[in-house]
């Protein structure tokens, strides 16, 4: 997958991100409900974020993973695990857990 490897602020001594989730966004207007719709263009990273957080894609894991580990490894040489921060919402299948821990079943 494709990187952007940038270093975030927060309240965190250190963090990273592998890219942008979107790459670009455009307001298309209101539908027939009174929801706005955007024709939204994410970026590779994004996108596999949004098929494994939103539509359960578990196929999204190991590439991912794998791109965390391969990309970030050069940054923390001595690190040997991830701890997922704790979930902001309740679902059945964790998205962060499951790229911190990742289950062989899934690959």
């Amino acid at each position: 997958m494709n990187v952007n490897i940038m270093a975030i602020e927060g309240t965190w001594d250190l963090g990273y991100v592998l890219d942008w989730h979107v790459a670009h966004s455009e307001f298309l207007g209101h539908n027939q409900s009174g929801r706005s719709e955007y024709d939204t263009v994410r970026t590779e990273i994004g996108e596999a974020l949004f098929q494994l957080k939103y539509r359960s894609d578990l196929t999204k894991i190991f590439p991912l993973a794998s791109t965390l580990v391969d990309s970030l490894k050069p940054f923390f040489p001595s690190v040997s695990f991830v701890v997922p921060m704790p979930p902001s919402k309740s679902r059945t299948m964790q998205p962060l857990s499951s790229l911190a821990i990742p289950d062989a079943r899934h690959f």
